[in-house]
């Protein structure tokens, strides 16, 4: 194989990187990842991109992973790019926590290449998972009866995004080229200890797969990309059943006609149970057991009598013959409809994974891209933040008559749980100045009119998807 043309006709396909992107590589030091650094450093100049590279030290085996460190520093000194580096206390927080160690070490690491991509404004990171690595996460999820479609190829990260770029080669296939270009790099000692789960399945199973077909964990890896095509398809058609089962919703709780989630196509009804239940817990990244998910399946399909389940949090699932409802404890359920006080250069959550920061003009500025420009009085202040009433109206750019704000959000195609999510931006007198995050009324403008004086930043602050990664 061609492994250059290969792995750059990947990255076209899938759209991972685009000219004057800014890239900030996660090195470790081991074969996978010197060889992704040297490979994007090779391809610089016909990508049209920018490099910098990133190394998190576990400290987890003393000397040798500060030499993994030195090595990675020297390497980016060798080719003139960014080099940054940060010592985790992985030891300290495992005997604070009791947590499981693998699991500290990733959310540790990438929490500071997050900090790192934000901080220095990267639009993307670049990881070096393989077509061997896919096949181990595929192997991990089948046996653990968990997600077993492999890790995405890319997905939203901090500011940009993460990508993979290698899922199309294999780990022979890194060595050779590793091997071409006369590149060394750090051999870590704990991946030859069958101590870990993807260890054991690396060194005993994958071979065997291998001997079967030396193809294996390429099929494989094409298998799993087809998947989660096939899956984000049968999500958005899960999303449209959601919005024709829920009857009524209140934020924290929701009713669900199970005579219509009867006739949702099976292959979807688990689905459906798993958006409903990510509905109910929307900022908290909780994991659902595949058990609880057949669990309350079971009940969608009764018809007779009634039966409640527990949630985690307190939260209840309770099935009243041809209904179902989702809900957490009355207190959870309670609304507050006190007015929230904008505070100048203050991020303020408005819903839906949106956050503003209201900002006086200063004189000596006089525009910032991304913002919204609005002129106001002294009268009208403060702003505030408030849940949507009913009879909202907002009146938009270009037209003559305040539009319902009801009719905005299914405009807008917001589904019918996410609605009271949203936060309206009211003056002093309660006029409607706009939804922050979806669409802002007719006194906004994109361009620093005469005489303005304050501006609104509005960013997004998606969750990321839940997804089995490599440790």
């Amino acid at each position: 194989m061609d492994f250059r043309l290969d792995v750059l006709n990947y990255i076209k396909k899938h759209h991972l990187i685009n000219k004057k992107d800014r890239l900030l590589v996660a090195c470790s030091g081991g074969a996978d990842s010197v060889a992704l650094l040297t490979f994007l450093w090779n391809e610089r100049k016909s990508l049209d991109v920018e490099l910098a590279c990133v190394h998190a030290n576990h400290g987890l085996r003393g000397l040798e992973s500060d030499a993994d460190e030195e090595y990675v520093k020297q390497l980016c000194a060798e080719i003139n790019i960014p080099f940054f580096h940060r010592t985790l206390t992985i030891q300290q927080i495992v005997e604070e926590t009791k947590g499981n160690i693998q699991d500290i070490c990733r959310q540790e690491r990438y929490m500071y290449f997050e900090e790192i991509m934000e901080k220095h404004d990267y639009t993307t990171l670049a990881v070096a998972h393989h077509a061997d690595d896919q096949a181990e996460t595929i192997l991990m999820g089948l046996t653990r009866g968990s997600k077993a479609d492999g890790m995405p190829t890319k997905r939203t990260f901090a500011n940009g995004q993460l990508i993979r770029p290698f899922l199309s080669v294999t780990r022979d296939h890194i060595e050779e080229y590793l091997m071409i270009y006369q590149v060394s790099y750090r051999e870590d000692s704990s991946n030859k200890k069958d101590t870990y789960t993807r260890n054991r399945i690396r060194h005993h199973i994958l071979p065997l797969l291998q001997a079967e077909n030396p193809s294996a964990t390429i099929q494989m890896a094409r298998w799993a990309e087809q998947q989660q095509l096939e899956s984000a398809f049968l999500e958005t058609l899960a999303q449209k059943e959601c919005e024709e089962i829920i009857l009524k919703n209140s934020g924290s709780s929701f009713e669900v006609d199970l005579q219509r989630f009867q006739s949702v196509a099976t292959a979807l009804q688990k689905r459906v149970i798993l958006l409903l239940l990510n509905y109910l817990y929307p900022k908290q990244n909780m994991w659902f057991s595949q058990s609880l998910i057949d669990q309350i399946h079971d009940q969608c399909l009764e018809r007779d009598g009634s039966k409640e389940i527990a949630l985690p949090n307190g939260g209840k699932v309770r099935r009243q013959y041809s209904m179902m409802l989702f809900s957490f404890p009355q207190e959870d359920l309670q609304i507050d409809v006190n007015l929230q006080e904008v505070m100048f250069g203050q991020w303020m959550d408005v819903g839906y994974d949106t956050r503003m920061r209201l900002e006086e003009r200063q004189e000596e500025e006089l525009e910032f891209d991304g913002a919204w420009y609005i002129t106001l009085n002294e009268k009208e202040m403060p702003l505030s933040l408030r849940p949507k009433k009913d009879g909202d109206r907002l009146l938009l750019q270009g037209m003559t008559d305040p539009k319902r704000v009801s009719r905005i959000m299914i405009d807008e195609k917001v589904s019918r749980f996410d609605r009271d999510s949203f936060l309206v931006l009211v003056t002093k007198d309660d006029e409607l100045l706009g939804l922050p995050g979806l669409r802002l009324g007719h006194r906004f403008s994109k361009t620093p009119p005469a005489g303005w004086t304050h501006r609104v930043v509005i960013e997004n602050e998606a969750p990321k998807p839940k997804e089995e990664e490599l440790c």
